[in-house]
């Protein structure tokens, strides 16, 4: 027998394409069952609803997200070296699972109009702070950026560079490498941190 953990990763894989393919009000549950090669029932036994699903699918992706990320922060680097990596490998990552983002597409637009959406991105949103913050507050006591450096606005300023080149990746036609935009963008970002 299949362990629960595998059995629910099969379940979100399917999930994940029927939600790509069909869009959430598209997709059903006998679909998305099919597609995992399990029953009906006992899809329902993991997931009560498509609602529950389309939630623990995102968390559970994201939660490996910030696992991926955490393991390139090295706590002995210098902080500018961290924040260079981390936006990279936010981009790498981005590349090597489009499906999963041109699902994050879908789960932040229903968020304008669902509370319970807009709460679990709003604590992806604090989490993301929190890293830059304190990777930025590390170069600050480090010497190596401004002490008067606002740590807030410098943390929403990296994690609005990464949304952009998410959002712009999936929605728009680009004439330019998108990527190494993100790197011209990150070089003075971090340029205007260092003392004067």
């Amino acid at each position: 027998m299949e362990p629960k953990e595998k059995r629910k990763e099969k379940i979100f894989e399917a999930a994940l394409r029927c939600f790509n393919k069909t869009g959430y009000e598209n997709t059903n549950m006998d679909t998305i069952a099919a597609k995992a090669k399990i029953s009906k029932g006992g899809l329902f036994h993991y997931f009560k609803s498509k609602k529950q699903l389309f939630l623990e699918l995102f968390q559970y992706r994201v939660n490996k997200y910030f696992d991926q990320m955490k393991l390139y922060i090295k706590e002995d680097a210098d902080p500018e070296d961290n924040l260079r990596i981390l936006v990279k490998e936010a981009g790498l990552f981005l590349k090597q699972n489009e499906d999963f983002y041109k699902f994050c597409l879908e789960f932040l637009s229903m968020g304008v109009r669902d509370a319970e959406i807009r709460k679990i991105m709003t604590e992806f949103y604090k989490n993301s702070i929190e890293t830059f913050k304190n990777l930025i507050a590390k170069g600050i006591n480090a010497g190596g950026f401004d002490q008067d450096l606002d740590v807030e606005k410098t943390a929403r300023a990296f994690y609005l560079l990464v949304m952009g080149v998410f959002f712009t990746y999936f929605s728009v036609n680009v004439d330019f490498d998108i990527f190494e935009q993100q790197d011209f963008q990150i070089n003075r970002i971090i340029k205007g941190m260092k003392k004067a």
